[in-house]
Order: C-alpha cells, then sequence, then structure tokens
C-alpha cells in the first residue's frame, strides 16, 4: 500500500468556501497575517482545489488536506497513542508566497474552526515536501497527532504493512528532536515521562 491521503467529509470544501471570504478580505488581517488572507482567498474557491490524493500528487496540488487527531496527557501516561487518540480536525495546508497555512474544519460536523500559519503548518508540509521526493520505505494513510498539553505535532502514518509510524514536525527542545521516526511503543516510552510530569504538577496545582 503506498502513503495516501483520507478523503475528508465531503461538505468540508463548501463549508471553507463559505466561511473564509470574510476573511480574504478583512484589510486588519491582510497587515498583521497576509499568508492567512491569501489562503483564505484561494480555499473560497471551493471544490477548485486540486488536493492531492497519494504522495505522488503533492508537488503538483494546491493543498493537501489531512485528519487531525488530539492525544491527551491521561492516555499518554499510559501509553495508549494509536488507542488514545481522538479525531478531532481536518487540516487543509496550502502554501502561500508569504508561508503555509492551515484551514481547518471540526471533525464532528465538517464546519470552519479556525486558521493557522503557525511554524508547525510549514514544517508538516515540508516533511510531506521532502518524503514525496524520496518516497520512503514506509507506507500508510497520511494523519497528523498533536499533542497540545506538551506542545507536540507529529506526521503520522497510519495503518502501514509494518505498524503505525511517527516523524516529530515541531516540539519543545529537550522533548523530542524535529525529524526523529517512532513506532507507537517508542513514542509512548519517550514521552510517557513528560506526560506523568506534567500530570504530577498539574494535580499538585489543582
Amino acid at each position: 500500500m503506498p502513503i495516501n491521503f483520507a478523503k475528508p467529509p465531503a461538505a468540508m470544501a463548501a463549508n471553507l468556501a463559505a466561511a473564509l471570504p470574510r476573511l480574504a478580505g478583512s484589510a486588519n488581517l491582510e497587515a498583521r497575517a497576509p499568508a492567512l488572507t491569501r489562503a483564505a482567498a484561494r480555499l473560497a474557491t471551493g471544490d477548485a482545489m486540486r488536493i492531492a490524493t497519494t504522495l505522488a500528487d503533492v508537488a503538483g496540488s494546491d493543498a493537501v488536506t489531512t485528519p487531525v487527531y488530539l492525544l491527551g496527557l491521561e492516555d499518554l501516561a499510559a501509553g495508549r497513542i494509536v488507542q488514545g487518540a481522538k479525531l478531532k480536525l481536518w487540516a487543509q495546508i496550502l502554501p502561500t508566497e508569504a508561508g503555509a497555512v492551515s484551514a481547518e474544519a471540526r471533525a464532528s460536523d465538517a464546519r470552519f474552526s479556525q486558521m493557522s500559519n503557525g511554524i508547525s503548518v510549514g514544517r508538516f508540509r515540508n516533511a510531506l515536501t521532502r518524503m514525496a521526493a524520496a518516497p520512503p520505505a514506509d507506507d500508510g494513510e497520511v494523519a497528523q497527532l498533536r499533542i497540545p498539553a506538551l506542545e507536540i505535532t507529529l506526521l503520522w502514518l497510519k495503518g502501514g504493512r509494518s505498524g503505525d509510524r511517527f516523524e516529530v514536525v515541531d516540539a519543545p527542545p529537550g522533548v523530542l528532536t524535529n525529524g526523529q521516526s517512532f513506532s507507537a511503543a517508542e513514542l509512548a516510552a519517550a514521552l510517557k515521562p513528560h506526560a506523568a510530569s506534567r500530570l504530577a504538577n498539574r494535580n499538585a496545582d489543582g
């Protein structure tokens, strides 16, 4: 099985197209974050966007769409990486001349949730571009795994023949190193102490 992309909810493109014209026309947003207004204008075209469906499509696509899973500290501390990850968002990531932008819709109803041009967005797209230029031996379905409490974002190859694989896209220094690759068991072993420490501090404060 090659590396591929999950099909987003059918209503996502139309919902983004309906929600984003207001942002595309915002002079205040253009002054503060031009990447967001430029991305909003392009995403407002809806179904006209060329969306990658396989890794080979990335270079010629307008955007890539990935499911976004969130993982909480309790599941992480218990070693439940795949089992604990909850699908919460769908992200449509596209490059602009002012940087990569992620327009995100809720997984529950495909409604617009937020836009971001944070550093992890560009790093995620760069990881896919690099992977497309030199396809790895791994396979699976592209997803994002975010661990908000630890400020970590990973590229997740789900359900490959050799099991789930995770590449660190963005993480604080001293926790993980960007570009590192892990199996689910290896990731759990690396992060369980950090999760347990954060939970202990939270419980002490509470």
